[in-house]
């Protein structure tokens, strides 16, 4: 019993290897776009929103928002709303904006250092509270 049961599983194995995958045909756009954008540092930012709150993660290589790692630049969060009227400063890569009113909200992240110059890296993204 457990040889036909091999057996079965390294033919189906097998037969999804025959077939080459196809290559992905244009890279050309991809690298205008990073070599437009060489000069900013990289900067990822996943959100989500649950109610009248938006929790933000921030992923930003080298850059601490704790003075306990050392190596990396240290840096803070701001985040700005010009629908909102929201400024607010965040010293955690990840955190939670409350309290938005109800509507469409255009928020801008920026990553900044010491006496709040800007570190080079910024994102805006649109929310809906509803």
């Amino acid at each position: 019993m457990k040889k036909i049961i091999f057996t079965i599983g390294l033919v189906i194995l097998l037969s999804g290897c025959k077939e080459k995958m196809p290559e992905p045909e244009s890279f050309s756009f991809t690298k205008k776009v990073e070599a437009a954008n060489s000069e900013q540092k990289p900067l990822s930012i996943k959100h989500m929103v649950q109610g009248n709150q938006v929790y933000i993660e921030c992923i930003v290589p080298g850059v601490t928002f704790t003075s306990e790692k050392k190596g990396a630049e240290k840096g803070k969060i701001v985040v700005r709303s010009n629908t909102g009227n929201l400024y607010k400063e965040y010293h955690t890569a990840a955190f939670v904006v409350k309290g938005l009113p109800k509507g469409v909200h255009l928020l801008n992240i920026e990553i900044v250092g010491k006496n709040n110059k800007s570190l080079g890296m910024k994102k805006q993204f649109y929310v809906t509270i509803q």
